[in-house]
């Protein structure tokens, strides 16, 4: 009898024995397959929501920041674009030789005229591509050219656009972001165009 007693025991520690190993094991093993789903922290943050992804980096094109500059106009006085953010902006790359930005000319000034009060014009002389030092304020002059003119004089700003035809001309909605690009002379209908692109912004 006693001997039937003590084997009964053991078989009863045996099977807690077991039953604690299974136990264990099966928490190892959840506790596992929650380490593999668990996003890394540097993809989650402690709330489990998407970090916030940095600022769209400026570039010189439709639907991204335009890339800041600054630039002193005829008078010396110096204009940084950011400074008019919260303004629509229209930035027209130019040079006194260049027979499209003549052409185009009259009916800019025309247009810079009528919209004063809604968009700031800005004029971009690309200066270390104008062979005489007279050039641009001649080219002013003979226009009558009220809004500010910038001298690109190293020529920086011109690359930073990635202006390779000139007249080119940029419109920048109040948020600081490109609206429209065009390359080449344009007409007074497509100024009027891209003017009221930039307005409905």
């Amino acid at each position: 009898m006693k001997k039937w007693q003590m084997g009964l025991g053991v078989l009863l520690v045996a099977g807690l024995a077991l039953a604690g190993l299974f136990i264990n094991g099966g928490t190892e093993a959840a506790k596992g397959k929650q380490g593999q789903g668990a996003a890394p922290t540097n993809q989650l943050s402690e709330t489990g929501q998407e970090p916030a992804k940095g600022a769209q980096p400026a570039a010189p094109k439709p639907g991204f920041p335009a890339p800041d500059f600054t630039l002193n106009d005829m008078q010396g006085n110096p204009v940084k674009l950011s400074d008019l953010k919260g303004k629509r902006v229209l930035v027209n790359f130019w040079a006194s030789w260049c027979p499209p930005c003549q052409a185009e000319m009259p009916e800019l000034v025309a247009k810079s005229e009528k919209y004063k009060d809604k968009i700031v014009f800005l004029g971009v002389n690309l200066t270390s591509q104008d062979p005489k030092a007279d050039g641009p304020k001649k080219f002013v002059e003979k226009f009558n050219v009220k809004y500010p003119n910038l001298m690109d004089v190293k020529g920086e700003v011109g690359s930073l656009y990635q202006v390779t035809g000139i007249p080119t001309t940029i419109t920048i909605g109040a948020d600081g972001v490109i609206v429209d690009r065009h390359m080449g002379g344009m007409s007074g209908d497509q100024m009027e165009q891209m003017i009221q692109n930039l307005l409905k912004e």
